[in-house]
């Protein structure tokens, strides 16, 4: 009888064994973190600063008269060549067209006194509206970035127009939010194609090139991570095991960035990686 006890003492004991064992290989499955990844490839990638601004005219004269208008000559919406006369006061000053353009604004009448200066607004606007451009405002970290003679993008509803940066101002100027003043610097774009469906005054989004690289080792932003001296890294994974790896960044665009060093093409890199994430740790791809 004491040998059958110790055999069921043994029998039990190697299943208790076995259920821990299972229990414990359970969990360890359980800790393994699945991860998504991505493949370090080569593309083109293009930098841009994405802005809005304002469709302007090209030229545009502002009158300001004073006196008895004897003369009115155009309305709203009229078409003027250069030298037509527009309006003429009583002592006889008369003002003409400085170029080809449409008339935008009229705030005197025949017969009547001038009184727009008083009211701080000019007699009469004309604006050359078959030649628009585009009017940017930038922060002091754009500004940095952007120069004359860089390509832009430009849409408008659904239409996209080719663009160059043809002016910056040489200083900023404060403007006055409803968080506070801030400096901004003062742009301006020329189109490089036909405007004839655009709307002067109405605002259009800007996107400006400010760099480009041909074939360049890109990873999705969403890899990126920075340690606690702002320098980033990513998480490789190889045969199942994370490495973690330094790297220097280059240009970046909305969804990727370059990769100068650290990485190489094929790699696979972990997408937001969690906390639990660290190097050499064993992880499973998502399917």
């Amino acid at each position: 009888m004491r040998g059958k006890k110790w055999i069921g003492l043994i029998v039990f004991l190697a299943f208790v064994g076995f259920v821990g064992y299972s229990i414990y290989s359970s969990q360890q499955e359980d800790d393994i973190a699945t991860v998504r990844t991505a493949e370090v490839m080569e593309q083109d990638i293009t930098e841009t600063i994405v802005t809005s601004g304002t469709i302007e005219p090209s030229e545009t004269q502002e009158i300001i008269g004073q006196g008895l208008v004897t003369e009115l000559n155009v309305a709203v919406g009229d078409t003027v060549e250069e030298g037509d006369t527009l309006v003429t006061y009583m002592d006889g000053t008369a003002f003409e067209a400085d170029f080809d353009g449409t008339v935008t604004q009229v705030n005197v009448s025949e017969d009547a006194a001038d009184t727009s200066a008083q009211q701080g607004r000019p007699s009469l606007v004309i604006a050359n509206l078959n030649d628009l451009n585009v009017a940017l405002q930038l922060s002091r970290s754009d500004a940095s970035e952007v120069a004359v003679d860089q390509e832009v993008i430009l849409t408008y509803n659904d239409d996209e127009f080719g663009g160059t940066v043809s002016e910056i101002d040489p200083v900023a100027t404060q403007q006055q939010t409803q968080t506070g003043a801030t400096s901004q610097l003062g742009a301006r774009v020329t189109f490089d194609s036909d405007t004839s469906d655009l709307i002067a005054g109405f605002e259009i989004d800007v996107d400006i090139i400010v760099d480009s690289q041909d074939g360049a080792l890109v990873i999705p932003v969403e890899a990126l991570n920075y340690n606690e001296n702002n320098e980033p890294y990513v998480f490789i994974v190889n045969d199942g095991i994370t490495e973690r790896a330094d790297i220097e960044t280059g240009i970046q665009s909305e969804a990727i960035i370059e990769v100068v060093n650290g990485v190489s093409a094929g790699d696979q890199v972990v997408l937001s990686p969690g906390a639990d994430i660290e190097d050499g740790i064993e992880v499973e791809l998502e399917n």
